[in-house]
């Protein structure tokens, strides 16, 4: 069959239509990442890169770009992840180029609240503290952590819905120098009559009356434990139990100086 000139640049430009457009529907992947409920859910436990028929889930606040791949950042548990996981508490850096293995330095954030798992351990280099059975990250956020909260902050409404075991962290108080910038609950004081009083959204921090406080960190909740036991909600409302003590002993938290 012979083509004139621009009927032979038509069919090469079909045929390169038809190549984009099945690349299209490949889309790169490196490391771990859910799986499409249409494609059976669960996790992909593929770590090199690959690529798939489906598009990431949620993959504006989920996924970070590394060299053109798609990686996850959220927690795998929720998605049914039955390999290795570990803890961490608030938010995070995720260094990515360590987690794939490659050279190409990048380093991302996760704005988890709360307890949470990941697939992969901390690195030697990265500022962070086990306390509780967590990861806790001590060190100073850079200014890339302050502007990504814009856009990937709104991750924990894609959580809520979904019904999974968070890792439960109980601590006599946050390590020193944690940033400070999740906040669980109200700040409530604890009076020496047994009244809470809620004052409103600020850094976190618990005054309470009590010898020893014992406080279990977790959502939505925080529970602090004293004699009987007090529990904080989400809400800042008290629910009082044991006995009462005259010498009060203050547990505050400071904002670390990378938080804005």
């Amino acid at each position: 069959m012979r083509f004139t000139i621009p009927a032979l640049v038509t069919v090469l430009a079909v045929a390169a239509a038809g190549s984009a457009a099945a690349d299209k529907k490949h889309h790169r992947y490196v490391g771990i990442h859910p799986v499409a409920k249409a494609h059976g859910s669960g996790m992909c436990h593929i770590e090199a890169p690959h690529v798939h028929a489906y598009a990431p889930i949620d993959v504006k606040v989920q996924y970070r770009e590394h060299d053109g791949y798609h990686h996850f950042v959220g927690d795998p548990v929720a998605y049914e992840w039955d390999g290795p996981k570990t803890s961490y508490y608030g938010h995070h850096p995720v260094p990515v180029h360590v987690i794939v293995g490659d050279d190409h330095k990048d380093m991302e954030y996760c704005y988890l609240e709360g307890p949470h798992y990941h697939a992969w351990a901390p690195p030697p280099e990265l500022e962070v503290k086990l306390e509780g059975g967590a990861y806790w990250y001590v060190g100073t956020f850079p200014e890339a952590y302050v502007e990504g909260k814009v856009v990937y902050d709104p991750i924990d409404v894609v959580y809520k819905p979904i019904k999974y075991t968070r890792p439960v962290v109980v601590v006599e108080a946050p390590p020193p120098h944690w940033y400070g910038g999740l906040v669980l609950a109200p700040v409530v004081v604890v009076d020496g009559h047994g009244h809470g009083r809620g004052h409103g959204h600020g850094q976190v921090g618990v005054e309470v009356v009590a010898p020893a406080v014992r406080v279990e960190v977790g959502l939505p909740s925080v529970h602090i434990g004293v004699g009987a036991g007090v529990v904080v909600g989400g809400g800042g409302h008290f629910h009082g139990g044991g006995h009462k003590h005259k010498h009060k002993h203050k547990h505050k938290h400071k904002r670390g100086r990378g938080h804005r």
